[in-house]
């Protein structure tokens, strides 16, 4: 018995990273979307960590060093792709993937006639990397809130995502970290469409 225990606990480690949920409803009931169609979206990077590197102004900061000292000026055009891609790649694929699983239209028109806001913030991002002969997955962790849009100042329900990977094979950074909103989206929108009814 005394060498059971052991055994049982190695094989608890061993087993219960693949058994956590990358999603993960911590607050409401997804219910009240049964007849939801349109919901606008809003993107949130305000408290950003990236990598290793702490602060999303951290990472910034490096990456733009290694650029300038390869080639002088090329490190603001890298800080305005890097910030450009979450219009390019992050957000579009995280809304059609969403809208193709959660059959619910998601838009960034403020104006829409809609009754629902969704709030994604990410926390973190893991750009990955691809080098040909080795390569890692890039990975977003996210909050997702939905409001009544007259209420902005309570959630009506949050889902927490957490080490969400994808994007192993694209070279370039946007791309690959594109692909990892793309799966969040997909898991959300199959979350929600099992859950609302």
């Amino acid at each position: 018995m005394k060498k059971v225990i052991p055994l049982l606990l190695l094989m608890a480690a061993v087993l219960a990273p693949g058994l956590l949920k990358a999603q993960d409803l911590v607050k409401g009931k997804l219910d009240f979307l049964k007849d939801v169609t349109d919901m606008q979206v809003r993107f949130m990077y305000n408290k950003l960590v990236v990598g290793e590197e702490g602060r999303e102004a951290n990472y910034i900061k490096r990456k733009k060093a290694e650029k300038e000292a390869k080639e002088p000026g090329s490190g603001v055009a890298w800080e305005e792709a890097w910030l450009g891609d979450r219009k390019k790649y992050y957000e579009p694929q995280f809304k059609e993937s969403f809208t193709q699983s959660a059959d619910i239209k998601l838009t960034d028109d403020s104006t829409a006639a809609t009754k629902y806001i969704m709030v994604v913030t990410t926390k973190f991002i893991e750009p990955g990397y691809n080098v040909g002969i080795s390569s890692h997955k890039a990975g977003v962790n996210l909050d997702v809130e939905v409001f009544d849009k007259d209420n902005m100042k309570k959630s009506i329900c949050k889902i927490i995502m957490d080490d969400v990977r994808a994007g192993k094979g694209q070279f370039a950074t946007g791309p690959r970290i594109g692909v990892a909103y793309s799966k969040a989206g997909k898991e959300l929108g199959r979350m929600i469409s099992r859950k609302k009814g």
